[in-house]
C-alpha cells in the first residue's frame, strides 16, 4: 500500500472516517526550516542534510512496512507542516508513530524503533499481507485419536513434575544455597538462643 501524507486535521479525519475498523499508522517526522542569511522568512531546504537524522533512517523501513502490510494505513505527516495533528497527538518528539484503529489511538513508538514498530503492527494489525498471526497447524475437536492409558499419562505428568521440582533445586548457584543454609542456621540459633 501507498504511503499518504497528511497535511491537516481534516484531511485526517476524512481518512479514518473511511477506514473505522482498518489500523492506521501516522509517522510524525520533521523537516527542519532553516533561516537564510540574506531573508528574514523561514526557508525549506529540501536536501537530505537538513531532514530529522531518526526520522530519515527509519523512512526505508516504515516504506517497507507499508508494501509489506498492504491491509493498514500508513500516512505521514511533517510536523512543521501540520501542527495541528501533531498537537492533536500531543507529539513531542520525532519521529513518533501513533497507530490507530478509527479515531480511538491504540499505540504509540516513539523513536526511530524498527522492532518497536513491527510488534504493534503485528499486535494491532489482523493479518500481513496474507499471512496470518498462527503459523501452526492447530488441531480440531474431534480431530485426532483419544489417548488409551488415562492412567498411564497422569503417571507420568507427575513423574514429570516431580522431576522437574528435583530439577530445580539442583539448578540453584552453590552460592545461593550456602546464603540459604547460613540464614537457615542463624534463625535456628536465633530461635534457641
Amino acid at each position: 500500500m501507498s504511503i499518504t501524507h497528511i497535511s491537516s486535521l481534516s484531511q485526517l479525519n476524512g481518512i479514518l472516517g473511511e477506514s473505522k475498523s482498518k489500523l492506521t499508522v501516522i509517522d510524525f517526522h520533521a523537516t527542519w526550516y532553516v533561516a537564510s542569511l540574506f531573508c528574514s522568512t523561514r526557508t525549506l531546504h529540501a536536501s537530505p542534510l537538513d531532514r530529522c537524522g531518526p526520522c530519515h533512517a527509519i523512512a526505508p523501513k516504515f516504506e517497507a512496512l507499508a508494501r509489506e502490510y498492504k491491509n493498514v494505513n500508513f500516512l505521514k505527516c511533517d510536523v512543521d507542516q501540520a501542527r495541528d495533528v501533531a498537537s492533536e497527538y500531543r507529539v513531542t518528539a520525532m519521529p513518533t508513530f501513533i497507530f490507530l484503529k478509527g479515531h480511538t489511538k491504540v499505540d504509540q513508538v516513539r523513536g526511530a524503533d524498527a522492532r518497536g514498530i513491527e510488534a504493534a503492527l503485528r499486535k494491532h494489525s489482523t493479518s500481513s499481507g496474507g499471512t496470518t498471526a498462527f503459523s501452526g497447524k492447530g488441531h480440531t475437536l474431534g480431530g485426532g485419536p483419544a489417548p488409551t492409558d488415562v492412567k498411564g499419562e497422569a503417571k507420568r505428568a507427575v513423574d514429570n513434575a516431580a522431576n522437574a521440582a528435583s530439577a530445580g533445586l539442583a539448578g540453584i548457584d552453590p552460592q545461593v544455597k550456602v546464603l540459604v543454609g547460613l540464614i537457615g542456621l542463624y534463625v535456628l540459633f536465633w530461635y534457641l538462643g
